[in-house]
C-alpha cells in the first residue's frame, strides 16, 4: 500500500509541473488580439459651483427699444447680489448667441455696491449704485432704461423681490419711469413697461 502512495504522489507532482505557467525573464508585448478594445466615454457632470439665472438687456426692434431676457449663470450662494453683479460686469457679447443684437444702458463706470432686502419689507431690494446718477452718471431715456434692466432682473420671479428702491452711495435716490416722471416710491416691473 505504501508504494501506491508513492506512486500516487510522485504522479501528482508530475501533473502539478505540467500546469504551471512558463515565465519569462523580459517582458512581453502583448497582441493586440488578446487585448480587449476599451472605449472610454468622459461625460461633463454639470457644475455644481454655477446655477441658471435670468437678466434683463436691450434690443432696437424698427426702433423702439424693447428689454429682452438673457439665460446667464452665476456661482451658487451669491442671491440677488451676484444676479445683478452679473448684469452690471458682464457685457452683452455676440459671441452668446443668446446675446447677439443686445445692448445695455448701464455706462460701463456704474458699479452696483449692495443689493439687500429692506428691514421695512422683505419683498423691497435696496439696489445702492455709484456712478448711475446725477453728476458723471446718465440722464434722462438712457437712465430710465438702465433702471428698468435692474428692476426687471432684480425682480425675476426666481429672486423673491418685487420693488426696489434706489441708493446711490447710501444716498436715497429718485427713479425715473416710463413718462420719465421721478418716484421716491419703491419701482416694480409695472413701472416699466417692455417697450419704449
Amino acid at each position: 500500500m505504501t508504494r501506491w502512495r508513492i506512486l500516487l504522489a510522485v504522479a501528482g507532482l508530475v501533473l502539478a509541473g505540467a500546469c504551471t505557467v512558463p515565465t519569462n525573464d523580459e517582458p512581453v508585448e502583448l497582441s493586440a488580439s488578446i487585448v480587449p478594445e476599451t472605449t472610454t466615454t468622459t461625460t461633463s457632470a454639470p457644475d455644481a459651483s454655477a446655477r441658471p439665472v435670468v437678466v434683463w438687456f436691450l434690443e432696437v426692434q424698427e426702433g423702439t427699444t424693447r428689454l429682452q431676457d438673457v439665460p446667464r449663470t452665476i456661482e451658487v450662494g451669491t442671491g440677488v447680489q451676484g444676479v445683478l453683479s452679473n448684469l452690471f460686469n458682464q457685457r452683452p457679447s455676440d459671441e452668446r448667441p443668446a446675446e447677439v443684437g443686445k445692448t445695455t444702458d448701464i455706462p460701463d463706470s456704474a458699479e452696483l455696491l449692495s443689493a439687500t432686502p429692506s428691514d421695512e419689507d422683505p419683498t423691497r431690494l435696496i439696489v445702492d449704485v455709484r456712478g448711475l446718477f446725477g453728476e458723471g452718471g446718465i440722464q434722462g431715456v438712457q437712465l430710465r432704461n438702465a433702471l428698468a434692466q435692474i428692476v426687471w432682473t432684480a425682480t425675476n420671479p426666481q429672486t423673491g423681490f418685487q420693488s426696489v428702491m434706489f441708493r446711490q452711495e447710501g444716498e436715497p435716490r429718485e427713479a425715473l419711469v416710463d413718462d420719465l416722471e421721478s418716484t421716491a416710491d419703491p419701482v416694480q416691473r409695472g413701472d416699466y413697461s417692455r417697450v419704449s
